[in-house]
């Protein structure tokens, strides 16, 4: 009897364990490690950071030594997230879908520009847009200091601008349609230049992106904040899209008139801006839209006349039709000039007062007020804009 009263305990006991040990294996917690060695950055603080959707936020950190050797774990969330290693203001992003490990190798004298990543197909592709990124920011440097020194004209500065753009924009685009479900190609859609997006969800092209991305990821990860974000963001692009193609069929009226026609819209802090106001300098009068794909090379060359002529009775008044406010109010307050928005978009009547087929399209005034010149009728906006002064 006392046998078997043992034997039966035994059982018990094993089972408890069993059940515990799989107990416990089924609450573990996965985790996301990353590691690796950073050279030349010898007492140098390396962050491990969050990257959030409306904030960032310190996980860990470590002062490296001679060997620069680090190691960093956290939790794996339910879905994607991203992270980023930082040292000063300079970063390498990485982004997690599941658990894994990865290895880093970078320099710290060059940190976030050139190194190697092992362990995760994602951060290998936000490596690569990240290089091409750096490559692409170069070579608009590089442009903007010929024309700087007026080695280049406006003209070919514009075509140079728009051409490295679309460079980069097809490169990150084989990287979205060929796993829109990755954060790598998250992470393409949202890549900035100057504060500028490089997708522009307003464009049918670029739309077709987000619209890739947004349905693969509300598919897998439907209850995501950045999901619900980004199936808006396309959505509202979509809406203005067809409300634009509704815009083109406006009958153009053709102003016989050499004067303007006064415009007084709100500016970022809600003040009435008027046109009229301005009489007595040249005026670059820009229609426009923030979300285009144009509208950051666009605005970086107004930028380069901007600081060439404002200490010259020169001033831009720019006129956007974006849907989006908040979007304008964003890009808009990184622009040193007027910057003023037309909530009536593609109803607005200043398209056909003005006869604007399409956008973007700037007019010249000179000092008078009177309209000298549009776009279409200028080879070297830089020449016109210094006849004028």
């Amino acid at each position: 009897m006392l046998c078997k009263l043992v034997k039966t305990m035994r059982k018990f006991i094993s089972f408890s364990i069993i059940t515990i040990l799989v107990l416990t294996g089924c609450t573990r917690k996965s985790s996301f490690v990353v590691k690796g060695e950073i050279d030349h950055a010898e007492g140098k603080v390396l962050y491990f950071e969050r990257f959030g959707l409306s904030s960032t936020s310190l996980l860990d950190s470590v002062k490296l030594n001679k060997e620069g050797t680090f190691k960093f774990k956290t939790e794996v969330l339910p879905v994607p997230e991203f992270y980023r290693l930082r040292i000063d203001k300079r970063f390498i992003h990485l982004a997690v879908d599941s658990a894994r490990t990865v290895t880093i190798k970078a320099d710290g004298s060059n940190f976030g520009k050139y190194y190697t990543v092992t362990g995760s197909k994602p951060c290998e592709l936000i490596r690569d847009l990240s290089v091409w990124q750096g490559m692409t920011l170069l070579k608009t440097d590089s442009l903007r200091n010929l024309y700087k020194q007026q080695r280049i004209s406006s003209e070919t500065y514009q075509n140079a601008l728009f051409r490295i753009f679309n460079e980069h924009r097809n490169r990150a685009k084989a990287i979205i349609f060929e796993n829109p479900m990755s954060p790598a190609a998250y992470f393409a859609l949202f890549q900035r230049f100057y504060n500028y997006l490089l997708f522009d969800p307003y464009d049918v092209s670029d739309n077709k992106c987000y619209g890739a991305v947004a349905t693969s990821w509300n598919t897998f990860f439907p209850d995501a904040q950045r999901t619900k974000n980004l199936v808006t963001l396309t959505l509202q692009g979509m809406k203005e899209i067809r409300q634009t193609r509704k815009a083109k069929d406006i009958q153009i009226v053709e102003s016989t008139s050499s004067d303007f026609f006064d415009i007084s819209l709100p500016d970022l802090y809600n003040k009435k801006r008027n046109l009229s106001s301005l009489k007595g300098k040249v005026v670059l009068l820009d229609f426009t839209a923030y979300q285009t794909d144009f509208s950051s090379s666009r605005n970086m060359y107004f930028r380069e006349l901007y600081e060439e002529f404002s200490n010259q009775d020169f001033v831009i008044y720019q006129v956007s039709f974006d849907t989006d406010e908040q979007f304008w109010k964003t890009s808009a307050s990184n622009l040193p000039w007027i910057c003023v928005r037309d909530a009536s978009s593609a109803r607005s009547e200043l398209l056909t007062k003005y006869n604007i087929s399409q956008l973007p399209t700037f007019f010249v005034l000179n000092k008078e007020g009177l309209i000298v010149a549009r776009d279409s009728q200028i080879s070297d906006l830089y020449k016109e804009i210094q006849k004028l002064l």
